[in-house]
């Protein structure tokens, strides 16, 4: 639904930011505690502006008292999911990853599973096309190897940039000469590259929500990165969404977290530290 008049939005009541709030913490897991009020309004404003929408309020009064949420749940949380990444950010990560992948190397070949690994909140694709070309630059190296990368995220928006995989010249900066010589196609004149196809066909992307059960991991996995995500959940949400995804995990599994993520030791899961937010899964007891 949408209105005819594209008129100025006035400001966010009390009322309805409890109930956005409310609403977004339930779908999302994202806190948007009464001081990021201005933050939510800024997310709706431009949202309720490209539906015609007067006011915050009438906005609010269509979502939750005319049936509104049924066609626009996806793009509320469309416009207050923040989506920041680059490829190999952490780099840290990537060296430990690069450095364990021998130990794998037995168990992803003759006629055994491959190494699983899952991007947890891909955003636009750089982080599983990161893992992506670590992983093949391994196979180049070490014959029988193989490996599958499952990405996800809640936003659709990104998830079609991320099948897309085309990206800005700029957005390149972290990869090596070797790298984009090896997995980038570039047209001379243009200012965008893109992954090249074979390195596109090992990543497989899905629309997930980690509030919804069942998770999509049809198999255990190996390795699942999930940074600078649970962040944005309060303690509880932060309990519940790394349990779930330790049971994704196979023990012995890596489970990388982003530096922003803090200290999850109060939180008693199965995980022991082994590196600046990684972690290992337990066996279990």
């Amino acid at each position: 639904m949408t209105r005819s008049e594209p008129l100025e939005s006035g400001p966010l009541g009390r009322r309805e930011f409890i109930r956005l709030a409310e609403f977004v913490h339930t779908r999302s897991g994202i806190r948007v505690p009464p001081s990021k009020k201005s933050f939510l309004e800024g997310r709706i404003r431009r949202h309720l502006r490209a539906l015609g929408f007067a006011t915050m309020n009438e906005y609010c009064k269509w979502l939750f008292e005319e049936g509104g949420l049924v066609q626009d749940e996806a793009a509320l949380l469309e416009a207050v999911t923040t989506n920041k990444t680059e490829f190999f950010r952490e780099p840290h990560h990537f060296e430990f990853l690069v450095n364990v992948l021998p130990n794998f190397q037995g168990s992803s070949g003759g006629g055994h599973l491959p190494l699983r690994i899952w991007s947890a909140g891909c955003s636009n694709g750089a982080e599983p096309y990161s893992l992506a070309m670590i992983c093949e630059d391994f196979a180049r190296t070490n014959p029988g190897f193989r490996f599958e990368i499952f990405a996800s995220d809640i936003s659709t928006e990104v998830l079609r940039m991320a099948m897309r995989a085309i990206y800005p010249h700029s957005a390149i900066g972290p990869l090596s000469l070797e790298l984009r010589k090896r997995y980038l196609l570039h047209d001379p004149g243009c200012d965008e590259v893109r992954i090249i196809p074979d390195l596109r066909r090992k990543v497989t992307f899905k629309h997930h929500n980690l509030m919804d059960e069942p998770y999509p991991a049809s198999q255990p996995m190996d390795i699942v990165f999930c940074r600078n995500l649970v962040i944005y959940f309060d303690r509880a949400t932060q309990r519940t969404v790394l349990s779930r995804l330790c049971r994704c995990l196979r023990p012995g599994g890596y489970l990388f977290l982003g530096h922003s993520e803090g200290s999850i030791a109060d939180l008693k899961l199965p995980l022991r530290p082994v590196g600046p937010t990684i972690f290992v899964r337990e066996e279990a007891s």
